[in-house]
């Protein structure tokens, strides 16, 4: 039961699918019996986004249980945690997922900071994870040109080429953004939800 805790303080919210893959909780009908003896210290939701399945997430006592200090609230950018957590279970639950953190740079006197939306590392190589849910074109190529700015600097500190993940919930743009982050001579993949679910 902590360690379910422990998971939605770190990832902010779950469906129940995505906390039986990280828990390895069985069939869906023992991750449902685990989750209604947890009721006392979850609150839940249905989340149309995904065909009202039901999204958990701390209540006061649970946070209190585990000591945490961070309180979510279901809001519109729930969707936006869901898919990061696809992405957290698709690269195999790395251990240095590290979710909304600046990372710094040194760009001669000056310190470049990025804040992708997860970082982690597999088989020696950081990942950068942007996750493109309803954002504009603009704000990407944004992003893009960050990443190809910086990606020198990055390549230097980490002593490996990054790969940037971007996680698109508009099929149609995969094309673009895999174009747009080749031009900028960027390691990059692409992923789509009908890709990976």
């Amino acid at each position: 039961m902590e360690q379910i805790l422990l998971s939605l303080d770190k990832l902010g919210f779950a469906t129940r699918t995505q906390l039986q893959q990280i828990h390895d909780l069985g069939s869906t009908r023992n991750a449902l019996d685990v989750l209604k003896r947890m009721g006392e210290y979850l609150q839940v939701k249905r989340h149309a986004p995904r065909n009202n399945v039901n999204v958990y997430y701390l209540n006061q006592k649970g946070r209190e249980l585990i000591g945490s200090e961070k309180e979510r609230k279901y809001s519109l950018e729930t969707e936006h945690f869901l898919m990061r957590n696809d992405m957290y279970i698709y690269y195999g639950f790395p251990d240095d997922f590290q979710i909304e953190r600046d990372v710094a740079f040194q760009s001669g006197l000056a310190k470049k900071v990025i804040r992708p939306d997860a970082r982690f590392s597999k088989d020696g190589t950081i990942y950068f994870l942007e996750v493109d849910r309803t954002q504009n074109m603009t704000t990407n190529k944004k992003k893009i040109a960050t990443y190809a700015e910086l990606s020198p600097l990055i390549t230097i500190q980490y002593k490996k080429c990054p790969i940037i993940i971007f996680y698109t919930s508009i099929a149609a743009r995969k094309d673009t953004i895999e174009k747009l982050c080749r031009a900028a001579k960027l390691n990059v993949e692409v992923k789509t939800p009908q890709e990976i679910r």
